[in-house]
């Protein structure tokens, strides 16, 4: 399969006409990784609805719903998502209700094999693209959250203390004494390595003390 360059995206495909559909469809299963398909803009519709598939590949011209009528419907659920449609020649009519829907690429029938491989991987840059920039807001996203967390926890630590003048206790909120290593401990990632400042270690120790 990987020599084929499948295209990591779900496609809807949407054509009435049986014989064209059966072609492109072939093609398609070939080259991505779910294909759903309609023979008309009702059944793409309601395909949309339930599946939701990355990108959108119809026709124009069907019956019960015409191609540009479902693609304005699936704009209105979800105004991102990639369209590709078929025209024909005879289409032009309707390139103008086209645009103003924002149809991303135009394939002309009958349907050249290569140009729609190629309309394809253009949306499906897109796609990777917009994916990728949504695991950016959330990653982004996540590291504010710790950061806010990281920041409450330091804050916990702010304001006034109450703390024994002789032994440096530090009274908890509910009037609890606590060692000033362990409240600090419980409350933050501190860890500690004691030792004996210049001043102490002279006063304890004078035998052994030597001035620096």
């Amino acid at each position: 399969m990987n020599e084929l360059h499948v295209l990591d995206i779900s496609v809807l495909y949407a054509e009435d006409e049986a014989a064209a559909r059966e072609e492109v469809a072939l093609f398609l299963r070939r080259r991505v990784r779910q294909l759903l398909i309609a023979a008309n803009g009702a059944e793409g519709l309601d395909l949309y609805r339930r599946h939701q598939p990355d990108l959108i590949v119809t026709d124009i011209r069907m019956p019960v719903m015409d191609g540009l009528k479902m693609a304005r419907a699936i704009r209105d659920i979800y105004k991102g998502v990639p369209i590709i449609v078929t025209t024909a020649h005879s289409d032009t009519s309707y390139m103008l209700e086209a645009i103003d829907i924002g149809i991303d690429q135009y394939v002309v029938k009958p349907v050249s094999i290569t140009k729609l491989l190629a309309a394809l991987t253009k949306c499906a840059e897109i796609i990777a693209y917009r994916e990728e920039h949504k695991r950016h807001l959330a990653e982004r996203e996540k590291l504010i959250a710790e950061l806010q967390k990281a920041l409450a926890e330091i804050k916990t630590l702010h304001g006034i203390l109450p703390i024994c003048s002789s032994c440096k206790k530090i009274r908890d909120d509910k009037g609890a004494w606590h060692q000033m290593e362990e409240y600090i401990r419980e409350r933050t990632d501190a860890e500690f390595s004691h030792g004996l400042c210049s001043e102490c270690a002279k006063r304890l120790y004078p035998k052994y003390w030597k001035e620096e």
